[in-house]
Formats: C-alpha cells, sequence, structure tokens
C-alpha cells in the first residue's frame, strides 16, 4: 500500500472507530444493553468517559495521520484491552463488557498497526 494509501486507510478507520465510539458518548446505556448486555452494567459516565477518549484519540489520528500518532494510540488501546482484562478478572459481575471492551481496543490496536502511514524516511 503506498503512503497516501495507509494515510486514507488510517484516516478511515479514524471515522469508523470515532463514529463507533460516539455512540457510546450519547448512549451508552442502549449500547451495552446491545453488545454485552448482563447482570450488572458500568457507569454510563464511565462508558461515556471511554467512548469520549476514543473519539478524541481518532479525531487527532484523523486529523495528523502520522506514524508516531498511531502507535501512540495503537499503545493506548493496548494499555485500555489489558486493563479490561485485568477488571473481568477482578470483577465477575461485569466480565462479559469488560470483555466485550478488551476485544474492541485489541482489534482497533491490531487495525492501528495494519494501517498504519509507513515511517517518513529522512
Amino acid at each position: 500500500m503506498s503512503g497516501s494509501g495507509r494515510r486514507t486507510a488510517t484516516r478511515t478507520l479514524a471515522v469508523v472507530l470515532g463514529a463507533a465510539n460516539l455512540a457510546l458518548v450519547v448512549a451508552p446505556g442502549e449500547v451495552v444493553t446491545a453488545v454485552a448486555s448482563g447482570p450488572v452494567r458500568p457507569p454510563s459516565w464511565v462508558v461515556r468517559l471511554l467512548g469520549a477518549r476514543v473519539v478524541l484519540q481518532q479525531l487527532v489520528v484523523f486529523t495528523a495521520p502520522t506514524r508516531r500518532l498511531v502507535l501512540l494510540g495503537v499503545v493506548v488501546d493496548g494499555l485500555h484491552a489489558a486493563s479490561m482484562v485485568a477488571a473481568a478478572l477482578h470483577w465477575p459481575r461485569q466480565r462479559r463488557v469488560a470483555t466485550v471492551s478488551a476485544v474492541s481496543a485489541t482489534a482497533s490496536a491490531v487495525l492501528g498497526l495494519a494501517t498504519a502511514p509507513a515511517a517518513s524516511r529522512t
């Protein structure tokens, strides 16, 4: 994939991930019910905060799709995934929603790696 093709892929991914997580900000209860209904729900403010973090991250990546920013986002997504695995183990009643969040963050990280622009040759 060419440099401009990777930037296009990066921006497209940023739009998709940003839009999907905007749903968490706007309708956290409905999204949690749709994707990970379980006996216990996380507080709406937590879902909104996590969704807003991803929206902001993807807005930055869309605006400046550099390799450095994309890889920084990959690290943040990886840390989020790891924290959700820990949450699933620590709070068994939240396991389903934490697992969905971990899988989503892992997918975001993998897709970020796959679409990251090539390093600039200076």
